[in-house]
Order: C-alpha cells, then structure tokens, then sequence
C-alpha cells in the first residue's frame, strides 16, 4: 500500500465512524437511527434507536437551514430522487455541525414512499471562522 492510499483509509475510517445512518418510517413517521445520527443531532441514542419522529430532528436542524432542508425532503419525496445536501445540526457538543445528507425514498408496490433512507456526514470544517458558533 502506498503511504497516499494508507492516508485515504484512514480518512475513509475516520468520516465513516462519525457518519449516521437512518431510516424513516413514513407511513408512521418515526425515524431509526444509530448512536453515530444521535450524537450528530445531540439525541438520546436509547430513543433514536426505538425511532422518533422527523420533527424531532428537523428542531435541531439550525433555524436558517429548516426550510431549505424540508423542500428538499418533500421534492425527494415527490420527484423520487436521491437526496444530497448540507445544513447545520445543534449536536451533543452544544454547538452547530455542518452535515452532508444523502438519502432515498423507497415506494411499495403502488408507488407510494414508505421509506426513506440514507446517511449523514459531518462535514470538516475550516479552522474556527465564526460562521458555526450559535
């Protein structure tokens, strides 16, 4: 292995354990997460774990970013297409983290979505300018 791909697998390992992974029970809508989304969301890993609902997610999705991120949902939804987008989430450090989310619905058999999937990156951040400070 050259030193650059020993590089890449620790990169790939370090983002992989910090990302979140979900699924959304739409027709009941509860959300099932990992204890990586709870502590992206600042979440109690207990309870993302038995689901909670999307709203309890969309709160501590930063104000500015709420509408921008439901639009995408419900065109997701709508247009069955994958999701990629960033926004800040208040997590368990009590402060704001940007994230990159990508997600999919799933439809049964008469094309309604049922579930909706996907994972949630943290993404890296520049050195302290401010612009994530709450």
């Amino acid at each position: 292995m050259t030193g650059q791909s020993v590089h890449s697998v620790g990169i790939f390992e370090e983002v992989a354990c910090d990302a979140g992974i979900y699924t959304w029970d739409i027709v009941r809508n509860l959300v099932f997460a990992d204890s990586a989304l709870a502590e992206l969301f600042g979440l109690d890993a207990a309870a993302t774990v038995r689901g909670l609902p999307l709203e309890d997610y969309l709160a501590r999705v930063h104000p500015d970013d709420r509408p921008e991120l439901a639009k995408k949902i419900s065109e997701v939804l709508v247009a069955d297409i994958a999701q990629q987008n960033t926004y800040r989430v208040w997590g368990r450090d009590g402060r704001y983290r940007m994230v990159a989310a990508f997600g999919r619905a799933f439809r049964d058999q008469s094309g309604s979505p049922i579930l909706y999937s996907g994972i949630v990156v943290p993404v890296a951040e520049r050195e302290q300018d401010g612009s994530l400070a709450h």
